[in-house]
């Protein structure tokens, strides 16, 4: 199967403003954050959708113990290579969700599904079955967080251009980053992002463009998943107005 991030890896860290990447993006959301600072530095935390690592990274720098794994390859290679830049003991391979109790023998404080990763999960059972897997990967007492895109504001809005709103400036470069949205009629049909990286090249534009696909869920249906895979919220920051909402849940 092909690799939706294949190539958008590399220029992924684009999305994120310079204080995310040094302190954090979805782990700094409120509901994530009062459970990262509860567990407190020297807990187990496995982070089972690391991207390209930062957030990894940073727990790591406040002491908290981390293991990282992802479903693509790409983001994979990008996350061992920030460790290694950064000096991290950070052990990070590719993996499923539903394979993950079979791939890692250690169980954690705290699993991370963060960055809207399980929307890769399409459909009841398949989400069903890599919530199973988080929650397996959680010691008894231990937090399954699940970090995701309000999908539901997305669709009513109806906003198909969205864009960062401001310039990044690394290394001599600078980007504009933009979503433009295919969203169809019907809420439980296809999503389609075009993600757009916008490279300033002189007096030239140089786009770089990926397209990623999502099958939507509703709050109401992670909570119906999440009982179907034996968990139950604990703590969330969700609310209609909020772009993106983190569940904190436990074993049932």
């Amino acid at each position: 199967m092909a690799d939706p991030y294949h190539g958008l890896a590399a220029d992924y860290d684009w999305i994120f403003d310079d204080s995310e990447l040094a302190g954090g993006a979805a782990i700094s959301q409120p509901a994530t954050a009062r459970l990262l600072q509860r567990i407190g530095p020297g807990g187990d935390v496995l982070d089972a959708a690391c991207g390209t690592g930062i957030d990894a990274a940073v727990l790591a720098r406040r002491g908290f113990s981390v293991r990282a794994a992802d479903g693509s390859q790409a983001m994979v290679e990008v996350a061992a290579t920030r460790f290694r830049r950064e000096g991290l003991a950070i052990a990070v391979q590719r993996c499923l969700w539903a394979d993950l109790p079979a791939a890692i023998d250690g169980r954690f404080d705290v699993v991370l599904c963060t960055g809207n990763a399980l929307v890769h999960a399409a459909g009841r059972d398949t989400m069903v079955r890599a919530l199973t897997g988080l929650r397996r990967m959680a010691r008894p007492g231990g937090h399954v967080v699940i970090d995701s895109r309000n999908w539901e504001k997305l669709h009513a809005e109806r906003r198909i251009v969205q864009v960062m709103n401001r310039v990044r400036m690394r290394g001599g470069r600078r980007c504009v980053v933009l979503y433009a949205w295919e969203v169809p009629d019907r809420f439980d049909q296809e999503h389609i992002a075009h993600l757009v990286f916008l490279f300033e090249d002189g007096d030239r534009v140089e786009p770089h463009e990926y397209r990623l696909s999502f099958r939507p869920f509703t709050f109401r249906d992670l909570h119906e998943r999440l009982k179907l895979a034996g968990l139950r919220e604990a703590d969330t920051d969700y609310g209609e107005a909020a772009d993106r909402y983190a569940v904190i849940a436990v074993a049932t």
